[in-house]
């Protein structure tokens, strides 16, 4: 910190939001020298990425793990001295059954071992047999016709930019909708309709271009992930840290502190000018930014943004990072001299009402992981995307329909199912085999055959998921056949996170992109976040690590 103005403090940098895009920017400053003061509105750091104790044992209540894309998050991880760990044991999707002459199998709903070699359910070889037993041997040829179509199919600029339309346009319906449409809205909370591809799954449709089909590029992203030597690499495209991703903003913070900077919760920017060229009282040099910041106590309601709750106080610095949520970075952006009106009038889409329910439970009958590391049910339709501004997230402790979306034909043809789904539920994570070390502090805590279940509901344009430990039970009984008495329940809590995963459209995408470039001139100014980076962890960790880089070489240090 240098030194202070009358009626202000100055700071090296300030960083606007403690999520990880702000703890990864604030730490990056710290490694180059500064001294940034973070400030988050509400009463804690790390945003998505929050722990909590349930049945005695610490995990991960929000986001648990990251899609590994690129080095960013991976050489972040290593430097703070925490270890990469790849998932335990092999996830299966819960589906409906084939149509009539789509294939054989069960005329119920059932469990599928995800395929060997995908990317977020793009096989990269369509007729491999556990494709086709998920898809049914018509879909799987249709697949297949991808690797003889021109790398311009579902590629070309006047292609839709949408997820769907490209599996579509390559593979198929049947790929889409057995495959990418439960996992990807399993992962994302999302459906493919409302996905830019090219944020969802960067480079794949150039790729696919350049390499003549999807296969192949789904192929050559599997064959990159094995060769990974930072401790990544496994079949699985998705990783976490060793111990709890919550771990990482735990250590974020620390080093932040440790390297001079400083992170207060429950303060807010409520707005942000230009220093206005005078120097200050002190006799040092004009600062390029004032920034009025207030105490915060919570909103109307749990999901709402906090509200400013005490006197103000004004923070004069070279250096603003941006990166807290969409509705909140965009009030503070309308300040900007200079800045198109029309810039920050984002229209930003609505995420699902999301509801997790963990449980600790005594369970015998599911030390052989009946459904191993977990599994995905598929999405029983397809939602128009709403939208509204702003993210919240709130917890409280202790406390189907039927067919998937379809045009009304079921993959490899015919009707689609008229089975219902027997479980509400969207997905279950079988946490004490997925991550070991949930596994052996439950072990520690209270013996074996104790195991930690984590159970997800709500999609998008459904109403608010209603939960309780009797529904989570039924759930867990029809998904993984073990029925647990209530009797037999160590601990649990229902976890909310509100709106907290927007769909980014391509439309969203392209304004956010064009946001971007209209605020690139601005000295001294950058903005990050999931709202603007896009979605996952590594995404979020990249573009907060590449805004911190540039704050720091147009000003030196």
């Amino acid at each position: 910190m240098s030194g202070e103005a009358v009626g202000e403090r100055r700071w090296d940098a300030l960083v606007i939001g403690g999520g990880i895009a702000g703890l990864t920017a604030a730490w990056d400053l710290v490694r180059a020298g500064l001294r940034p003061l973070l400030i988050e509105a509400r009463g804690y750091t790390g945003g998505l990425v929050a722990a909590g104790s349930i049945g005695g044992a610490r995990m991960d209540l929000g986001a648990e793990g990251f899609v590994v894309r690129g080095q960013a998050a991976t050489s972040m991880l290593a430097e703070l001295g925490l270890r990469t760990a790849a998932p335990h044991g092999r996830p299966r999707l819960f589906l409906p059954p084939l149509a009539p002459g789509a294939g054989t199998g069960s005329s119920q709903w059932g469990l599928h071992r995800f395929p060997d070699h995908a990317y977020l359910g793009i096989p990269a070889d369509p007729l491999a047999a556990d494709v086709v037993a998920i898809i049914g041997q018509e879909a799987a040829r249709r697949a297949a016709q991808d690797a003889d179509l021109p790398g311009a199919v579902g590629t070309s600029p006047e292609d839709p930019g949408d997820l769907a339309s490209f599996v579509t346009a390559r593979m198929g319906a049947g790929v889409l909708e057995r495959l990418v449409r439960p996992i990807v809205a399993g992962i994302h909370s999302a459906d493919p309709a409302d996905l830019a591809a090219d944020v969802v799954m960067p480079g794949l449709r150039r790729a696919t271009a350049e390499l003549g089909s999807l296969s192949a590029a789904v192929a050559a992203v599997l064959e990159r992930r094995r060769a990974r030597k930072d401790g990544a690499g496994s079949r699985s495209v998705d990783a976490a840290v060793e111990g709890g991703l919550f771990r990482l903003t735990d250590a974020l913070r620390e080093a932040i502190e440790a390297g001079g900077g400083s992170v207060r919760t429950r303060t807010g920017a409520q707005w942000l000018r230009p220093g206005g060229g005078q120097d200050s009282a002190d006799g040092q040099a004009p600062t390029a930014w004032r920034v009025g910041i207030a105490p915060t106590r919570r909103g109307p309601t749990p999901s709402d943004e906090p509200v400013p709750d005490g006197a103000q106080e004004v923070v004069a610095t070279d250096r603003v990072v941006v990166a807290c949520s969409a509705g909140a970075a965009l009030r503070l952006l309308r300040g900007i001299h200079g800045l198109p009106a029309s810039a920050t009038e984002l229209t930003v889409p609505v995420g699902a009402p999301i509801a997790r329910f963990t449980l600790v439970a005594r369970a015998p009958e599911l030390s052989g992981e009946p459904v191993g590391s977990g599994l995905l049910v598929a999405p029983t339709g397809v939602a128009e995307p709403g939208e509204v501004a702003g993210p919240a997230a709130a917890s409280s402790a202790d406390t189907g329909a039927s067919g998937l979306a379809s045009d009304g034909t079921a993959p490899g043809g015919g009707s689609a199912s008229p089975v219902a789904c027997p479980v509400q539920a969207k997905a279950l994570s079988h946490l004490s085999a997925k991550w070991p070390w949930v596994g052996a502090d439950l072990q520690a805590l209270h013996g074996p055959d104790v195991h930690a279940l984590r159970l997800s509901y709500g999609r998008p344009g459904q109403p608010r998921p209603q939960v309780d430990l009797q529904v989570a039970l039924d759930d867990v009984a029809a998904l993984t056949g073990a029925r647990i008495e209530p009797e037999a329940v160590i601990g649990h809590m229902l976890v909310r996170w509100d709106g907290t995963l927007p769909p980014v459209t391509p439309a969203y995408r392209e304004r956010t992109r064009l946001l971007e470039e209209q605020l690139a001139p601005v000295t001294g100014l950058e903005v990050t976040g999931a709202w603007v980076a896009g979605t996952g962890i590594a995404a979020v960790v990249e573009h907060a690590r590449t805004a911190a880089g540039r704050l720091v070489g147009s000003h030196g240090v």
